[in-house]
């Protein structure tokens, strides 16, 4: 649910009212495409990252991005819903963009809409004290296409395996591509530490092309550390010797165990505080 209120089109609303209509192409197809975001001590880690994925990836999904509709707008809604929030020092944005309402071979009503929400976070990001326990989504595979890396409103599989996450009382959940190759997680890039070597599954691979998994892959790059995207199975994991998962929210967090197999999170770590601490300082 959101906090107190949320922002649609530049209109402050109260969370508890509903502005969707029935007919919204979105919540009938899962047109649109969103971003989730964190609010640092008023500022944004990644911005840069952010607003670059939401501009690339709306051509594909047949977005027009509305002259009105500038970065600078962005930041300031963004500002303002947290403040009216109370939520400056720490927060959790979505930000959604859909069509209007219509069938699918109808013209929409509006061709570009924008929702605002925001979730007060925890201030002091910190790596996780507990690891992660991940389990594996079998009964649905993610497809690897010209789409799949996109963050959008269809995300059918994602939500079906939190769900079978949680009936297993496991803290995430690994999704395969069509292939039965790793691709990601519910919420997350997955990343695996084997020989002192990174590893990640790569777009090919079906996986979102997440904003802090480019701007690692960026910095372990730039400093030399040993990285490869590339095709991974769930056998290759089983071999690793440290499993991490990253997303914009928490950054990374280490995984303790996958089925039997058990991880360290030294290397992790190390990660950890050499390249999250000082984004989210």
């Amino acid at each position: 649910m959101s906090t107190g209120f949320y922002l649609l089109n530049g209109k402050m609303v109260e969370a508890q009212q509903a502005a969707i209509h029935p007919d919204n192409r979105s919540f009938r197809y899962g047109e649109g495409l969103f971003e989730t975001i964190r609010l640092q001590n008023g500022r944004i880690p990644l911005w840069s990252e952010h607003w670059d994925r939401l501009t690339n990836s709306l051509p594909h999904l047949y977005f027009q991005l509305p002259v009105h509709f500038t970065e600078a707008l962005l930041q300031e809604e963004i500002q303002r819903l947290v403040k009216r929030n109370k939520c400056e020092a720490a927060a959790r944005i979505r930000l959604t963009l859909f069509k209007g309402e219509g069938g699918i071979w109808e013209p929409p009503s509006t061709a570009f809409n924008y929702l605002l929400q925001c979730w007060p976070l925890q201030q002091q990001a910190e790596l996780n004290s507990n690891g992660l326990e991940l389990g594996v989504f079998e009964k649905g595979r993610k497809s690897c296409d010209g789409f799949s890396h996109i963050k959008s409103n269809n995300y059918l599989i994602y939500a079906l395996a939190a769900q079978f996450a949680k009936s297993n009382h496991w803290n995430e959940c690994i999704v395969l591509n069509q292939y039965n190759r790793v691709c990601d997680t519910t919420i997350a890039n997955l990343f695996f530490i084997r020989d002192q070597v990174i590893h990640t599954p790569a777009l090919t691979e079906g996986c979102v092309g997440g904003v802090m998994r480019s701007y690692l892959l960026n910095q372990w790059k730039t400093a030399g550390i040993k990285v490869e995207e590339g095709a991974c199975s769930l056998e290759e994991l089983l071999q690793a010797e440290e499993l991490f998962l990253t997303n914009a929210i928490h950054g990374i967090r280490w995984v303790k165990a996958l089925g039997d197999k058990q991880f360290s999170c030294g290397q992790t770590a190390r990660l950890y505080e050499s390249c999250i601490r000082p984004l989210f300082g």
